[in-house]
Order: C-alpha cells, then structure tokens, then sequence
C-alpha cells in the first residue's frame, strides 16, 4: 500500500464530515448566504497567501532538485489558483483592496497556520509537504464527491465556479502530482516517522472542518 492510501485511510471520517458540512452543502444547493461566502473568501484569500509562503519557505530548505522542481510548480499552480478564481470572485462579490487590507485572519486559520510552521521547524520537509497536501487533496475530494451527489443543483448554484475550480483537469493533475511525489518522497518509511506523518495528516484534517464551522457561524 502506498503511503499516500494509508493517509487517505485514516482521515476517511473527517474528509466525509467536512463535505457534510453546512457550508459546503449550501454552496452545492446554492442556498449558502451570499455574505459568508463574501468572508470565505477573504478569509480563504488570506489562507492562500499563507499557504503560499509556507511552500516557498520549504522549497528554500531543499537540496533536491527534483523536489525543488515540483515545489516550484505546486507554487505557479496555487497562485495560478489564487488568481484564476479567488480575485476575480472577490471583485465579483464587490469585496475591495481596502477589506482585504484590514480583515483579520478568524483564530483557527491562525493555529492552522502557526500549526504547519511548528511541524515543519521541528520535523523537516517532508512533514511540511505532508501538512500542505492535506488541504490541497481534501478540496479535490469535496469537489468530486459534491458534483457526483449533486450534479443538478451545483449546475444551477451560484457557487459553481467553486466546484468547477476543485475538480478541473489542472487542480486534479496537480494535486495527483503532489500525492506522488509525497509517494517517492515515503517509499519505505515505516515506524515513528509513519506515525508522526499520519498524526499530522489527520491534525490538519480536523483544521479544516474546524474552518468550515467558524466560516459558517461567522
């Protein structure tokens, strides 16, 4: 079994309950209040940048060049993402520099933020990539399993650029990208570490479902 399943495997009950979430199901039946999707997105925005630099900071750790190659393309695809989707909905939404310039990331992407650094100051790169392909796997996870539940009504919501943004051909071959690389980067990895990696993996899957609520509830 690659080490990639064995993730996946046990964050299978978190990644089912985040696209359970009220958040995400109102997107997909198109019934989510158009204001908190306005604050999701700012606060997604702010989470980017983050993320962003997270992956900047673990490609200038490297020595690997193929790693350093493949960080460097994860970095031009999120920002790809950031600029592709996020900005042209937030002028959409009417959201302006200005808004953006003064929120206030809420306190759980804070933690989660401050989360990813610790582990990567105090166990190294390859906790990092595990930490940040969470997210990334668990946003194509949603997308495809909201469209295959609800392929009528996320045709009809307002918010189906969002699913479409998640399950597009670029998102999907880019995260499957990630999801090898972390393969090359585990093969035989067995013990402590596996149990660490792990640990991690399911820690940043509860951040998640612990962002959708506080966005919900904002």
């Amino acid at each position: 079994m690659k080490f990639s399943e064995k993730l996946y495997t046990g964050v299978d009950d978190l990644w089912r309950e985040a696209a359970d979430k009220p958040f995400v199901r109102e997107m997909a039946l198109g019934t989510l209040d158009g204001n908190k999707f306005r604050n999701y997105m700012i606060q997604d925005y702010l989470y980017l940048l983050d993320y962003i630099d997270i992956l900047g900071f673990i490609r200038r750790q490297t020595e690997d060049e193929r790693l350093g190659a493949f960080l460097l393309s994860v970095i031009k695809e999120t920002e790809n993402e950031t600029y592709r989707v996020h900005l042209p909905h937030m002028r959409k939404a009417g959201v302006s520099d200005e808004e953006v310039e003064e929120a206030v990331r809420v306190p759980v992407i804070s933690e989660y933020i401050r989360y990813m650094k610790e582990q990567i100051s105090e166990h190294g790169i390859l906790a990092g990539l595990t930490a940040l392909l969470q997210c990334s796997w668990l946003y194509a996870y949603i997308g495809e399993r909201m469209t295959a539940e609800h392929p009528e009504e996320i045709a009809a919501s307002p918010y189906r650029f969002w699913f479409d943004a998640y399950t597009c051909k670029e998102y999907t071959d880019a995260n499957q990208m990630w999801i090898d690389a972390l393969d090359r980067e585990t093969e035989g990895i067995s013990g402590d570490t596996a149990i660490l990696l792990n640990n991690i993996f399911r820690r940043c899957a509860e951040y998640e479902n612990k962002l959708w609520d506080a966005l919900f509830n904002l």
